[in-house]
């Protein structure tokens, strides 16, 4: 047997529960006739007779029918509940967005007002930012774990599209001590040690830096754990530089023993990306692409 066609059984269990073709009509809102062939075709569907009119013109249901009727009942009811089940899961989609975004980008000013500015435009959807590398964000992207993400440094990734939403520079933590005021050559470093994030984190972020503070005569060193406090606590501990971006030097965290040192260097810089799946128009995807494509045009 095909399978049954759920605007034929409605129309029977219609029809059963009005004890009436000419009932069930107005109810469905189609022509009796109409609705007399449409039955006809679920007996063809079912292979017995569903209806016997006697001579006062009354809809009897056949013994078949009698038993059919609460299958067909279930049927209707397990249809609804699929079908509000999945208008849940389409208004949920529409609503929520799965972030995701390296934990060291919270105080990036670019960042902070797309998603202020998004969610004071779309006061109905919710956001959630879930924490990880740029490596470890486009693996969650990829395989759905995540809608969209924040990422820093070149995008490489083949399965994904980025948007550009900020450039920043790159500066050193290091003691107070050696603040100075103006941006610094990095030249003043050579023979010094100074501490970055591990390779295996970003290595296209890496890969950008790395040579630059090498050329300049430093030595590299890698941080143990790359999230903001680790690093003040590693420069804290060691009294090695480490290498920032300038923006925290804002951040009111940021020790009154310690400063960022501006560094005159315009090369250490680079790109905070918005990211998504390639093709991805999903309702809160692109709603959160499009807004951030007009901030970057009025700022432009």
């Amino acid at each position: 047997m095909r399978d049954l066609d759920i605007r034929l059984v409605r129309c029977f269990v219609t029809v059963a529960n009005e004890h009436s073709f000419t009932r069930a009509a107005e109810k469905l809102r189609i022509a009796q006739p109409w609705l007399s062939v449409q039955v006809r075709r679920l007996e063809e569907q079912l292979g017995f007779q569903l209806f016997d009119r006697n001579r006062n013109r009354a809809v009897v249901m056949s013994a078949e029918a009698e038993i059919f009727l609460p299958l067909a009942q279930d049927y209707l009811v397990a249809a609804e509940r699929a079908a509000c089940g999945a208008q849940r899961i389409r208004d949920q989609s529409s609503v929520y967005l799965n972030l995701g975004a390296p934990d060291f980008s919270a105080d990036m000013p670019t960042r902070t007002s797309i998603i202020e500015g998004f969610l004071a435009r779309h006061p109905r959807y919710e956001i959630e930012i879930h924490n990880a590398w740029t490596v470890e964000l486009l693996r969650r992207l990829g395989e759905g774990e995540i809608d969209m993400a924040f990422t820093c440094g070149p995008h490489v990734d083949p399965h994904s599209e980025a948007q550009v939403l900020a450039r920043y520079r790159l500066a050193l933590l290091v003691p107070s001590a050696r603040a100075r005021p103006g941006r610094q050559p990095l030249s003043s470093f050579a023979g010094e040690e100074v501490a970055l994030f591990r390779r295996n984190v970003n290595p296209a972020f890496h890969d950008s830096v790395a040579p630059i503070l090498e050329a300049a005569g430093i030595t590299l060193t890698y941080l143990p754990e790359s999230s903001p406090a680790a690093m003040l606590q590693f420069a804290q501990r060691t009294g090695t530089p480490v290498l920032i971006g300038e923006w925290q030097k804002n951040v009111p965290h940021m020790p009154d023993n310690f400063s960022v040192l501006e560094l005159d260097e315009p090369s250490l810089s680079f790109n905070l990306n918005l990211v998504r799946r390639t093709g991805d128009h999903r309702p809160a995807v692109a709603a959160m692409w499009a807004f951030a494509s007009r901030a970057l045009a009025v700022a432009a």
